[in-house]
């Protein structure tokens, strides 16, 4: 009898639950909730150049010892895994009961196989625009390995911010990205939030975007990239067009959107400590 295939999304999966089982050996009662966001959440894993994307939620900020802690079981665990790392990261109930333009973050964590050793416990000290944008994924998609749905905990965000976020995270990517082809398949994804509200996986986003742009040989290029052909390539020019272009129309919209308070928090909901399982066929 032959065995069965894994696909991408279910070793994103696989891995995942192991960490969230390393989170409650060192967390305990500690732990209100682990969600997986992503790819992992939102489809089209690859397994080698896909990243798990995990957050999770604790009652209480970690003390310094619990936070190395965290970090050498996540990193020992991380370098065995088959995709391209991990991107965790750590927030006290409180930081995300009430929505920020600058979450506050206990841990932040990136390590893997393929991956730079990143780790900072400082909110300061990191562009703002990528936690705002995954407490928005999360919220609204995020898988829960442990405890309630994330809209349980995590606050709304205005549209203006997420629209502001993403405006900051494509100038980013103008100035920082060495892969180009994330570049274009992350503006892709802002386009749609921008039109249309919808998060989407890097590959549903650049479906609708070819229905949309005057290159879609740029967007063709940068999916073949993504999924392992190494043999295209993508002009930066092109590149760097086509973000800037996107950039304007994020813009344009956050113009349009009122730079509104959020609604105050709802108290935070008393949990059990409970795990619960991937639908069949994700989303």
């Amino acid at each position: 009898m032959g065995g069965t295939t894994m696909t991408a999304n279910d070793l994103v999966d696989g891995c995942a639950r192991t960490a969230v089982g390393g989170l409650r050996r060192l967390l305990g009662d500690d732990l209100v909730g682990a969600w997986l966001i992503g790819s992992g959440a939102l489809g089209g894993a690859v397994a080698e150049s896909s990243d798990l994307d995990l957050v999770a939620v604790c009652a209480h900020a970690p003390s310094g010892d619990l936070v190395q802690r965290l970090v050498a079981a996540l990193t020992q665990e991380a370098m065995t895994w088959p995709v391209r790392g991990l991107e965790f990261v750590l927030y006290p109930r409180a930081a995300v009961a009430s929505a920020s333009r600058s979450p506050q973050f206990a841990l932040n964590l990136n390590v893997g196989p393929r991956m730079p050793l990143h780790m900072s416990t400082d909110a300061a000290a990191e562009p703002a625009h990528w936690f705002v944008i995954d407490l928005a994924i999360l919220r609204e998609h995020g898988l829960a390995l442990h405890g309630p749905p994330a809209h349980e905990l995590v606050a709304p965000i205005p549209r203006r911010w997420l629209l502001d976020a993403l405006g900051d995270g494509l100038a980013w990517h103008a100035a920082n990205e060495p892969a180009l082809h994330q570049s274009v398949l992350n503006a892709g994804r802002a386009w749609r939030f921008a039109a249309e509200g919808v998060w989407s996986s890097k590959d549903a986003a650049a479906g609708w975007v070819l229905a949309r742009t005057e290159d879609p040989g740029l967007i063709q290029a940068s999916l073949a990239v993504r999924h392992g052909d190494r043999s295209r390539t993508l002009d930066p020019a092109r590149v760097n067009r086509f973000v800037r272009e996107v950039q304007a129309l994020v813009q344009q919209a956050a113009s349009r959107e009122p730079d509104s308070t959020p609604p105050p928090a709802a108290p935070p909901t008393p949990v059990a400590a409970v795990s619960r399982r991937k639908p069949a066929g994700g989303t």
